[in-house]
């Protein structure tokens, strides 16, 4: 009897592990679909190539950064911040260093950011190089980029563009 139990225990138990190897086998592995998007993406910001943008990213695709976060929705205000960071940084580049994917629907990628001021942009360049870590969180619907959340130091980044921060002067008492 304790044979005919310890049988049974043990084919539960296979079938419980067969079982759960093949459901996770079913689920779909997000990774090897978005990582070849997110690369193009990435890729199309190092290089400046926006005509790779079309293939991966939404037409409604709203892009966040700091400062404010204010939403700018659609593929021309990204070509815009992209056409205008490659000018004041013709050697930009954005070296991913860690992702966090969360499900099929966004990952979080941890990157530095280098390059030299030496294009004109909003302000005359500095000819300051610049290297500064940040992150930032992308949306996924469709096998396309939806959204980009950026988030970096400010303050770090104009510092050393070369700027100084100077307080204010408070009367004294």
């Amino acid at each position: 009897m304790k044979r005919l139990l310890f049988l049974l225990l043990n084919i539960a138990f296979l079938l419980f592990i067969l079982q759960l190897s093949t459901s996770c086998q079913k689920q779909k592995d997000y990774k090897t679909t978005i990582d070849p998007i997110l690369d193009r993406y990435v890729e199309v910001w190092n290089t400046g190539n926006l005509e790779q943008l079309v293939a991966v990213t939404s037409p409604e695709l709203e892009l966040r950064m700091t400062p404010d976060f204010k939403p700018k929705i659609g593929s021309e205000p990204l070509e815009e911040e992209i056409i205008n960071m490659r000018k004041a940084f013709p050697d930009f580049n954005r070296d991913v260093t860690e992702k966090l994917f969360v499900g099929d629907t966004a990952v979080v990628i941890k990157w530095t950011l280098t390059g030299t001021n030496t294009g004109k942009s909003s302000m005359l360049p500095t000819g300051n190089k610049v290297n500064i870590s940040g992150f930032s969180v992308i949306f996924f619907a469709d096998s396309l980029i939806t959204g980009e959340w950026i988030a970096f130091s400010d303050l770090m980044w104009v510092t050393q563009l070369g700027f100084t921060l100077t307080p204010p002067e408070f009367p004294e008492q």
